[in-house]
């Protein structure tokens, strides 16, 4: 694989290797609850007709889509992602849709040779949080913005503002031990951009200190379009899939107690349609000065 960053290496296999077959299975949800996240942010965004757009960690490839319509016809959306199987979906599908206006390639944003000051704007909906280095993606985009272009951001607050992730991975911790530094990991993590102190400086080291939006979105998410798929959803993906994956043969052996701990503490959160938690994430918009250069450093 090209244009992959040495340190990143590790990550972009787990993502491959062991994650994928996962997402693929669960698309409907994952896919799903970032869409009710994006909808909602895109008005803060201003994302307007002719703009040149870069979607960072693009993976299936919906955002690249929707964003399609909002830059129309004189615009245009480059999607980049590590995952290679992630963008075969997004090429099948923006050929079946017909749109002329998107293209995709693999690569990892920390490192890939991007067109300099040629973006409108760079987005990335729960990408950035995965880079081993946030600040290299971020500093590698504003290179590719025009001086006033914009990043746009929208990424998971704390593990605590979201009981969609959150409260599986404490009955998962009831059972089983946390897992070590030697885990197989997708990288620093969905949660490592919570804070906001962390994200503005961040943001201010590649080169954005003009913040214009840093919003809170709460919206309750679905997990399962019934009980047993909102078990299988945390036993296979996020904090808690990672911890009964990392445990091994002891994880299988927990497997019947913690899906009754599981389904215990999801009855509650059943509605007609499916088990709805609450999530929470940041909506995150800062402009590339006018009149500068690239950020220096790595």
């Amino acid at each position: 694989m090209s244009d992959v960053a040495a340190d990143n290496l590790g990550f972009v296999e787990c993502w491959n290797e062991i994650l994928t077959p996962k997402w693929i299975r669960f698309r409907h949800l994952l896919s799903g609850n970032g869409k009710i996240h994006s909808d909602i942010t895109y008005e803060h965004f201003g994302i307007q007709q002719g703009d040149k757009v870069l979607d960072i960690g693009c993976g299936f490839g919906e955002t690249a889509l929707e964003i399609s319509k909002l830059v129309g016809p004189s615009g245009e959306v480059v999607g980049i992602d590590c995952t290679d199987s992630f963008l075969e979906v997004a090429n099948q599908e923006r050929d079946e849709a017909g749109v002329t206006n998107v293209r995709y390639e693999v690569g990892d944003a920390q490192v890939c040779d991007l067109p300099e000051n040629y973006f409108d704007v760079a987005y990335s909906r729960f990408g950035v949080m995965f880079f081993q280095s946030a600040v290299r993606a971020l500093r590698n985009a504003n290179r590719s913005l025009k001086p006033g272009g914009k990043v746009c951001l929208i990424v998971w607050r704390s593990l605590a503002d979201n009981p969609c992730w959150g409260a599986a991975k404490q009955v998962a911790l009831r059972h089983l031990p946390a897992p070590g530094g030697g885990a197989s990991t997708c990288g620093p993590g969905p949660f490592s951009m919570a804070s906001e102190e962390t994200d503005r400086a961040m943001l201010a080291a590649a080169g954005f200190p003009e913040v214009e939006v840093f919003r809170q979105v709460d919206a309750d998410v679905c997990i399962g379009r019934d009980l047993e798929e909102a078990i299988d959803y945390q036993l296979l993906v996020g904090p808690s899939g990672e911890i009964v994956r990392e445990a091994g043969e002891l994880g299988q052996q927990k497997l019947p107690a913690l899906r009754e701990d599981l389904r215990r503490m999801m009855e509650p959160h059943l509605r007609p349609g499916g088990v709805y938690m609450p999530s929470s994430t940041w909506s995150i918009m800062a402009r590339k000065p006018m009149g500068t250069g690239s950020p220096s450093g790595t």
